[in-house]
């Protein structure tokens, strides 16, 4: 019980900005660490909550709300898989050969390709939540997003090839036990059918998208990078996250 609780930590200390206990890495307590990486979405969805709450008791205005409600994402993530999309970004879009590509993916400095692709990322994500406050969304449908995301890319560090040169990918991988990938599934299967539940029409559209950018994003690892990264995971999860986040807010008015 206390390696779990410790992979918990790990999970929350690696993937969110919310401080918790340090605690040792070792073997024993990374080997589930990765089972976690859903639960983030849970802090996200509650972050949200506040900011909805807080927008309906001051009667503030959609964009006012949409803003704070990327930021609160932001915050509560601490910025790590925007990080990752800000540097996949910079190599992706030089159009280099794979090996420069790897390179500049492993350059601190940001580029502007990296802060173009933000800017539209956070204008997009500010769109959609200004849409679906709008229309009275549900909250907990949202973080089902967050979650869809996350279940996703630790499955693709556990199952997709893997760059020579990814130290935090290859970490993970090694030490992370070997069922999960399987675990990951069964959360996932979880979640679909909470957002089913909730939604069935909704759940069905962001299913099928969630899927489509899974599997586009490994065709665009394995071909630009020869494989994944702890960085292409993070430019993974904001893609899929912002992708059926604007999905949900266009269909919300239509597929009641």
């Amino acid at each position: 019980m206390k390696s779990v609780f410790e992979s918990l930590l790990i999970a929350f200390s690696m993937y969110s900005a919310i401080p918790v206990p340090i605690i040792e890495w070792n073997e024993k307590n990374m080997r589930k660490a990765m089972y976690f990486f859903p639960s983030i979405s849970v802090a996200c969805g509650l972050g949200l909550k506040l900011i909805w709450f807080i927008g309906k008791f001051f009667g503030l205005n959609n964009l006012f709300v949409a803003v704070m409600s990327v930021a609160i994402n932001v915050l509560i993530t601490g910025g790590i898989h925007i990080d990752g999309f800000c540097d996949t970004s910079d190599a992706l879009y030089s159009r280099r050969p794979m090996e420069r590509k790897l390179e500049i993916l492993k350059d601190s400095h940001c580029g502007t390709f990296s802060v173009l692709a933000l800017c539209v990322v956070l204008m997009l994500s500010c769109g959609a939540y200004s849409q679906l406050y709008e229309d009275g969304q549900s909250i907990l449908l949202i973080s089902c997003i967050f979650a869809v995301s996350r279940c996703l890319s630790g499955i693709s560090v556990m199952r997709f090839p893997i760059t020579p040169t990814s130290s935090l990918a290859k970490t993970f991988n090694k030490t992370a036990s070997k069922n999960t990938a399987l675990i990951l599934s069964a959360e996932l299967i979880i979640v679909f059918a909470v957002m089913a539940f909730l939604n069935p029409k909704i759940a069905v559209c962001i299913v099928i998208s969630a899927f489509l950018v899974f599997f586009g994003y490994r065709r665009m690892a394995v071909k630009e990078f020869g494989g994944i990264t702890g960085d292409l995971a993070g430019f993974f999860l904001v893609v899929c996250e912002t992708v059926c986040l604007l999905l949900m807010a266009i269909l919300g008015g239509v597929l009641k």
